[in-house]
């Protein structure tokens, strides 16, 4: 899509430190979270770690008030630590009732459509023997359950799109397959589950980033090889299309896609031969690598927007101390946020023009 007008920043702020890319905890399968390219849980109390993760949008609703609007969708831990999920319209919280009030919930994507507000994300269900991420989304507040392939296992909501009358849902659903439960990447159309070809069937794979276009549905994410390492790509209507990293012994991942005419932008990560995340993005298959703070520490891109001729590209750098900053890339120049405390990390988890 393309836009035009002023930036519109949507920071995180980090008050610990993750370790590795900083990318949002909730898009990543439960049997993941131990690795370099999602945060870490906090091992005292095998919660995560608190952080406020925003994904927003200006709405152009029928409602004088929704137009206009600057909406950020995300959670609130409460007093007792749980994450209660929710959204901000113009600084204002509005709760959503939680799959369980004592688990944690959140939103991870947000579309606004006319007057209705559609929130997708993902709660914890209590009422099993063990507890399961269950995706749905909410609209205008009521939690509408998806259907997942294995009712024990994991799924999540983590990009939404309402094309129509027709509501997209992608993310991932975890099955029997492997004794972790591998993470199966798809996406539900009105309800219906419609998973996408994997590389290895015992191996994760996710949609970060989906989006429809004409008839055309574009799912990106990343796919595990035999080796268990996550090589970045998408899905066009169901076709598995590879984007070639840096190395191809090491992570890559897509956070965010952008289609704009018969150009395919994909913003993410892709580790060099250090295990150094870098920032960049792929045109049409061609990666183009964004500058970081240090080269020597990990950067990424959180999300893409394309006005024009000019990409802009939200993430984070990380400095020479590790903390991680920041900013976005206009064109391939680094632009630096300022943040609350220069000594802990912060991060552009979503970033559009405004109108």
């Amino acid at each position: 899509m393309k836009q035009k007008g002023f930036i519109i920043i949507l920071t995180t702020v980090l008050m610990l430190s993750f370790n590795g890319c900083l990318t949002n905890v909730l898009n990543c399968p439960e049997d993941l979270l131990e690795t370099s390219s999602c945060p870490t849980k906090n091992k005292d109390n095998d919660k995560y770690t608190n952080a406020l993760w925003i994904i927003a949008l200006i709405g152009g609703g029928n409602t004088s008030t929704l137009k206009n609007a600057i909406i950020a969708g995300g959670y609130s831990n409460d007093s007792s630590g749980v994450s209660v999920p929710g959204y901000w319209i113009n600084g204002n919280w509005n709760k959503l009732t939680p799959v369980d009030s004592t688990r944690d919930s959140s939103v991870n994507s947000l579309v606004v459509s006319g007057s209705d507000v559609y929130a997708g994300g993902r709660g914890y269900d209590s009422n099993r023997y063990w507890y399961v991420w269950v995706a749905g989304y909410w609209k205008n507040g009521n939690w509408n359950k998806l259907t997942p392939i294995e009712s024990i296992k994991d799924s999540s909501v983590n990009s939404l799109v309402v094309s129509g009358s027709d509501v997209y849902a992608g993310g991932y659903s975890s099955s029997t397959s492997s004794i972790l439960g591998a993470a199966v990447a798809g996406y539900w159309k009105n309800g219906t589950w419609n998973g996408l070809n994997p590389n290895y069937s015992s191996k994760s794979s996710s949609v970060n980033s989906l989006v429809v276009s004409d008839s055309n549905i574009y799912a990106g994410g990343y796919n595990e090889n035999s080796s268990g390492v996550s090589v970045a790509g998408y899905w066009k209507n169901g076709t598995w299309n590879e984007l070639a990293p840096i190395d191809s012994t090491k992570d890559s991942r897509v956070s965010s896609l952008v289609v704009s005419g018969s150009d395919v932008y994909a913003g993410g990560y892709s580790k060099n031969s250090s295990g150094v995340s870098v920032a960049g993005y792929w045109k049409n298959g061609t990666w183009n690598e964004l500058s970081s703070i240090d080269s020597n520490k990990d950067s990424g891109v959180n999300s893409l927007v394309v006005s024009d001729s000019d990409v802009y590209a939200g993430g984070y750098s990380k400095n020479s101390s590790g903390v991680s900053v920041a900013g976005y890339w206009k064109n391939g120049t680094w632009n630096e946020l300022t943040s609350i405390d220069p000594k802990e990390d912060s991060g552009v988890n979503s970033i559009i023009l405004g109108q």
